[in-house]
């Protein structure tokens, strides 16, 4: 009877030891060892871009190994996507992404289910949307405010034109909302550079955007700032309404985060989310992201705050996307 309880403990005890070994490493034994890249869906010098880069050069300081950015560009965002999901989940590819994402995936433009495939771990800014005028052409019309835009469009139908990259975005979503009920004329534009250009040069007279994007313009006075769609003004443009004291529930903005791939070490997503959260506190990334205005918002913490703020930002655009007809792919758990 003693060799068979012995037998059995030495069983257990190699059972343990094949475990242990076996076992997927987590939080507290995991280590980086090579480079980091994270995938950027979009182009050199955009909003996204331009987020991602410094928060690299921070977390390659403090996890101790290249962390590279690699731009995969096309398709709204598709390729950068669909490169990332061919990439091994191993803890090496992460990828950065926005509200983008989501509609490229319920308009069915992926070959694979993005909110199946990737899970959102940490958003690093949350953006904030902005309706800005050309300045030659809102002097020409003499507007200088909101208030003013919805006078002269109610006087003045389909004369005042507005760039829109896309109506199914983001941008469009707020915009519309916003304007509800004004006569404006929508002309279509490819990229964000070619409706600053417009913008500057009074080829068109209102845009949509991000402050961060349009900013430099801004400050060289070639557009004004009109709306922001934020839940207070803004301490960057204190004179500027917001469409919360004009009561209309538009505060839509791109927020931009880090995925990772389902099937990801927990380890490595424990490690780098451990590492963003300590360079938030670093001095030059607070200056970066009061510079543009990303610190007006409050972001979720990372786990479930996060996870329950993604889902309602799914639902969200599939509800505007299915009241749009640009709904082609629905999940269950959305509706």
């Amino acid at each position: 009877m003693k060799k068979i309880i012995a037998l059995v403990l030495v069983v257990m005890m190699m059972t343990s030891v094949f475990v242990m070994t076996s076992a997927p490493a987590y939080a507290d034994d995991w280590k980086f060892e090579r480079k980091i890249e994270i995938v950027c869906p979009w182009g050199l010098g955009g909003g996204a871009d331009s987020t991602i880069r410094p928060m690299a050069t921070l977390l390659q300081n403090e996890l101790g190994v290249p962390v590279e950015v690699r731009n995969e560009t096309g398709g709204s965002g598709v390729t950068g996507a669909t490169y990332a999901y061919k990439q091994p989940a191993d803890g090496y590819t992460f990828l950065l992404g926005t509200q983008s994402l989501y509609i490229q995936d319920m308009m069915d433009n992926m070959d694979f289910n993005f909110k199946d495939e990737f899970e959102c771990e940490d958003i690093l800014v949350h953006s904030i949307n902005m309706l800005a005028g050309s300045k030659k052409q809102m002097d020409k019309y003499g507007i200088k405010t909101f208030s003013d835009l919805k006078e002269y469009a109610a006087a003045h139908p389909y004369e005042v034109s507005v760039a829109m990259l896309t109506a199914t975005g983001v941008d469009g979503m707020c915009f519309e909302i916003a304007t509800e009920g004004l006569a404006l004329n929508p002309k279509s534009y490819q990229g964000g550079s070619e409706v600053n250009s417009d913008m500057a040069g009074g080829h068109v007279d209102l845009a949509v955007g991000g402050y961060d994007d349009m900013s430099g313009l801004i400050e060289s006075g070639d557009i004004i700032p009109l709306l922001v769609f934020c839940e207070h003004r803004i301490d960057i443009m204190p004179d500027c309404e917001c469409t919360a004291e004009l009561g209309i529930d538009s505060y839509a903005g791109p927020w931009r985060a880090i995925f990772a791939k389902k099937g990801t070490p927990q380890g490595a997503i424990d490690q780098l989310i451990a590492a963003v959260e300590k360079c938030r506190e670093d001095a030059t990334w607070k200056e970066f992201t009061k510079n543009a205005a990303y610190d007006q918002r409050e972001v979720p913490a990372p786990g479930e705050d996060t996870a329950k703020f993604c889902l309602g930002e799914y639902k969200d655009l599939r509800d505007y996307m299915n009241e749009q007809e640009t709904l082609e792919k629905d999940y269950d758990d959305l509706k």
